[in-house]
């Protein structure tokens, strides 16, 4: 009898579908200003006709490629070489072939489609990579259990002999009950849900209303730059001349984009953790998220490199918190492998860490505190950009004096104020098992990393550090690297004992 998934196979039809709305999704999205141009153009007699033939060509050459791409998208698991093998490609044949002690993570994922199918996309990722490896669109629930579930295992395995493997394989088929029995569980209620969106960072709201104006108008303007010219001036002279007649106008704006800000934040955190559940088993954390795209992901404790636990002022008097789990990942994009669970209460959040650094509760050590050169350094980054402007103002007089005098007075005083606040909240606290970042702007954040997962440590003394006996430490992870700045030179015995506990620990880190 054949191992399960050893002959090659392919992704459940409905793959086919899901690979037509893709590539359709795609098309749209890099030529939707050419869309939008003949939405406003609105073209009539033979162009709409030649318009409309050309969609229907295209739907047609879209579904072509969708069948053959689901025809020579090809998988299975070479159980002698110890390998998962991908064939795919239309026109270039790519042949992936990942090793089982290179798979790091085996995730769900299910769109609003694959929920209509019943199907889930399965995401293979690997330590080391810039993208994810593998991405099976279209599984049903029960093979892709059963796949991932064998994967792991055999990474798990992948130093055994070959009974152990086949043992191993029967057990993933089949999980014992003792495996998956729930120890607790974390829900998300729909007001915590809401509360966690609405004290968040909606700064970020800002940011995204910016760049979505500024896209649209950039690609607007392409196409209708004529009309634009007269418009965007007299749009523009109008809010000038608003805005230097009335405060009032500039205030009502600020606070619009502010309301904007936070109801997009919400919209966001409240569509990526919709339905968030946090399930502890014997081995693992499983969590399930997701509103638009569910997310299901199994975490074990030796994948995880650090844990930041993130809250701000207002979370923390509503009893809320962020824990951040970073998993191995390249040093390119350090950001792919960051599993991010918000809204969470300080006992679930002590649960976590109970449960990732079972074999160690004691968290004490010697603590360490920056130099005031690195409140100087940062303090002088903020004034260039201040210094360079107003060069420029000097010799162009882009704006009145006066308005150029109360902006950058306001934004030394903030910048500095933000820059005093975390300077007086920056410490570095390493122990016998740990080390322990502490740090916080408007958020509180504290990164914690086992001794034993460090790779190495560089430490770092500019020339003008020398007199003052301060040294900058980095400690690389396999999930980036913790940097410490201008801390005093006694440090460097500490450096030393990580350096042993490192060579001496024979744990696996990953």
């Amino acid at each position: 009898m054949a191992k399960a998934f050893s002959i090659p196979q392919r992704q459940s039809l409905v793959g086919i579908l899901l690979i037509f709305t893709s590539t359709f999704y795609k098309l749209v999205r890099g030529f939707w200003a050419v869309l939008a141009y003949f939405v406003f153009k609105r073209p009539d007699g033979d162009l709409l006709l030649y318009i409309g033939l050309g969609l229907a060509v295209l739907l047609v050459l879209i579904a072509i490629y969708s069948y053959f791409d689901y025809r020579k998208f090809l998988f299975h698991i070479d159980y002698e070489a110890e390998e998962f093998i991908l064939k795919k490609g239309v026109f270039n044949s790519d042949f992936v072939s990942i090793p089982f002690d290179k798979i790091q993570q085996v995730n769900f994922k299910r769109g609003i489609l694959q929920r209509i199918a019943g199907v889930y996309s399965l995401v293979i990722d690997t330590a080391g990579s810039n993208e994810k490896e593998v991405e099976i669109k279209a599984v049903n629930t029960e093979d892709a259990n059963q796949l991932a579930d064998i994967l792991n295992s055999l990474k798990e395995s992948n130093n055994t002999d070959t009974e152990v493997l086949e043992a191993n394989q029967i057990n993933a088929e089949v999980k014992t009950e003792e495996v998956q029995k729930e120890k607790w569980t974390y829900r998300l209620s729909l007001s915590t849900l809401i509360k966690t969106g609405l004290s968040s960072n909606f700064f970020r709201g800002f940011g995204l209303i910016f760049v979505f104006i500024s896209t649209i108008f950039n690609e607007l303007n392409q196409f209708f730059r004529e009309e634009t010219s007269q418009w965007e001036s007299q749009f523009t002279e109008d809010i000038g001349g608003v805005a230097t007649e009335s405060i009032l106008f500039i205030s009502a704006l600020i606070f619009l984009l502010l309301a904007l800000s936070i109801f997009i934040t919400t919209a966001e955190v409240f569509i990526k953790y919709f339905n968030l559940n946090l399930t502890q088993t014997k081995s693992s954390l499983d969590l399930q998220m997701g509103l638009r795209t569910n997310t299901r992901v199994s975490l074990k404790p030796i994948r995880v490199q650090i844990l930041k636990i993130v809250t701000n002022p207002i979370q923390k008097r509503l009893n809320l918190y962020k824990a951040s789990l970073w998993v191995a990942s390249s040093e390119d994009n350090d950001k792919k492998s960051v599993i991010q669970i918000p809204g969470l209460e300080k006992a679930t959040i002590q649960k976590i860490k109970s449960f990732l650094y079972q074999s160690s509760k004691d968290e004490s050590g010697i603590t360490f505190r920056p130099h005031w050169v690195e409140l100087s350094r940062r303090l002088l980054v903020g004034v260039i950009p201040v210094v360079a402007i107003g060069i420029l103002q000097y010799f162009t007089n882009f704006i009145a004096f006066r308005w150029w005098i109360l902006v950058a007075s306001v934004y030394v005083l903030l910048y500095a104020i933000l820059q005093f606040r975390i300077y007086n909240s920056l410490c570095l606290k390493i122990g016998e098992e740990f080390i322990a970042k502490s740090y916080s702007a408007w958020d509180e954040s504290t990164e914690i990393v086992e001794i034993y997962k460090l790779q190495g440590i560089t430490v770092e003394q500019p020339l003008w550090y020398k007199r003052r006996n301060l040294v900058h430490v980095i400690f690389h992870n396999a999930a980036g690297d913790i940097t410490f700045r201008a801390v005093d030179k006694a440090i460097l015995h500490k450096m030393n004992f990580c350096l042993y506990a490192i060579e001496r620990s024979n744990k696996a880190w990953m």
